[in-house]
This record gives structure tokens, sequence and C-alpha cells, in this order.
């Protein structure tokens, strides 16, 4: 073989490579755990104020639970997206819904397609984004559900559709943020534990500080300060991205999935129900 070639084996090896790495980063961040059947962790919601749900996201069928308070009093809606790599069903994310509902929200928990029950597959932003919005016109057809009402709670990877959401659809009551995101490239850096700039090996740029700024809706960004998987700065990144109204809320002792139970249910409670001015009308 002729030495002069090798170096452009060597460089089309190289980006090979690459490409396959960047596939690998992509389907490690949109695939989370399918599932024939939900088994829920052990809850406080009782049976007769949670259902299994599905409605339409495209051509795909989309798994959720609505969970309702109970009597017909008026009360604020929270859409909750959540994190990679499981499912609405993982006790860190079926846990995010109890505090929800303990709060005094109706909520929607519903997996993305691909994860759970949901049909298809996660590709990219774009169908995040489009499940969020999915899930928003299901909980709208509820009764007393109204948009002015409706919250979209966003944690971890589901900040990416969660602000998507809220920029896309004016006259939402508010956005609210937990560990969330800068963009695709500092998340996937500060998930590298080796410190390599691997960022830019995810395809999707996942814009979330620009897609933040354009959020008319009053937003709350809440990060743990022990957040090893995303740093808190990213958090403040969020924050200071936002305009209008906006409120930060750093949280010592916290770390990715716990911010919740650090706080404990009365203070989050207090927190988030202050915030979305839940006793309003």
């Amino acid at each position: 073989m002729s030495m002069s070639i090798l170096p452009t084996i060597r460089v089309a090896g190289v980006a090979a490579a690459l490409l396959v790495s960047a596939c690998k980063l992509d389907t490690l961040v949109f695939s989370g755990k399918a599932v024939d059947a939900y088994k829920l962790p052990t809850t406080i919601i009782p049976d007769s104020l949670r259902r299994e749900v599905t409605f339409r996201s495209g051509n795909e069928t989309l798994y959720g639970y609505w969970i309702r308070q109970p009597g017909p009093a008026p009360r604020l809606t929270a859409i909750y997206s959540h994190g990679k790599g499981g499912n609405l069903a993982r006790e860190t994310e079926w846990t995010h819904a109890e505090f929800l509902w303990q709060s005094g929200f109706d909520v929607l928990t519903y997996d993305y397609r691909g994860f759970g029950r949901s049909s298809g597959d996660s590709e990219d932003e774009t169908t995040l984004a489009t499940d969020a919005t999915a899930a928003l016109a299901y909980a709208l057809t509820q009764p007393g559900v109204t948009l002015n009402r409706a919250i979209s709670y966003a944690h971890s990877l589901g900040s990416a559709p969660g602000i998507a959401l809220a920029a896309a659809t004016p006259g939402l009551r508010a956005l609210i943020v937990e560990a969330g995101f800068a963009n695709g490239q500092a998340m996937a850096e500060s998930a590298d534990p080796l410190g390599f700039p691997v960022g830019w090996l995810l395809r999707q740029p996942l814009l979330n500080t620009v897609r933040i700024a354009t959020v008319t809706a009053p937003v709350l960004v809440m990060h743990g300060e022990d957040d090893v998987q995303i740093p808190v700065s990213q958090g403040r990144d969020l924050y200071a991205a936002a305009r209008g109204s906006k409120q930060l809320r750093l949280v010592p002792r916290a770390g990715h999935d716990d911010i919740q139970k650090v706080l404990g249910v009365s203070a989050f409670a207090a927190l988030v129900r202050t915030f979305t001015n839940a006793g309003s009308p």
C-alpha cells in the first residue's frame, strides 16, 4: 500500500469513529426504558385519583398518567416533562409527580415516544417538543383545565421540551425548570466524568438559553448546589437568559434529582404555589 494514502485512510477512520460516537451520544440522550406495562412505585396517590391515559403525538401514541386532586375546586395543572434514561414509572420521576400533586396541582406525567409504553422513537429535540405540545393539548381536554392555569414543569432532559413548550405557547401560566441545562454542549461536557470536550459530538444543539429568552410566562429556575450531573452554573445561565418575571432558587445540599426531597413537601409546595399564584383564578 502506498504510504501517501495512509494519512487519508487514517483521517477517514477517525471521521467514521467520530460519526459513530455522535450517533451513540444522541442515542444515549434520546432513549428511555421501554416497558409493556407500568409498575408504579409505592405511591401515596389513591387509585381513584390517577388513571393511565393515551393521546396522539404525530403518528405515535403516547402514554401518561392523569393525576387529579379530589373535589371540584379549581386548581392549576402541571405538565411534567421528565429526565432521560427511564420512564414515568421510575421512582425519581414518579416522586416528582407526587410532590406536584401534594402541592395541590393536577398533574399530567407522560412518556416521550420510545419511553415507557409510548410508541415510536425519540429522534431529536423536535420530537421531544412535539410530544410536550401533545401532552398540553391532552390536558386542555380535561374538565376545568385552561391555558392560563397550566404550567410547564421540566426536570433535567425535560428542560428541553418543557422550555420549548413554554416558548411556543403564549398564555401559559408559568414555566418551572428544575436541574435544567444551558445547551446540549454544556450538558454533554458536564456529564463526561473524564472532562473530555465531547459536547460537539452531540448533534442536537438543545439551545435552552436561546429559547428561554423568548418565554413570556413567569420563569422559576431551581437548581441543587451540589448537582454534579448538570452543575449549578447552568441553572444560573438559564436564569440570566430568561426575560420578564423570573426567580432563581438554589438549594444547598441538593443534587440532581432530590431538590424536592431536600426542601420537603411544605417548603416545595410554598415555593411553587407562591410563584404560580396558585390561589388566584
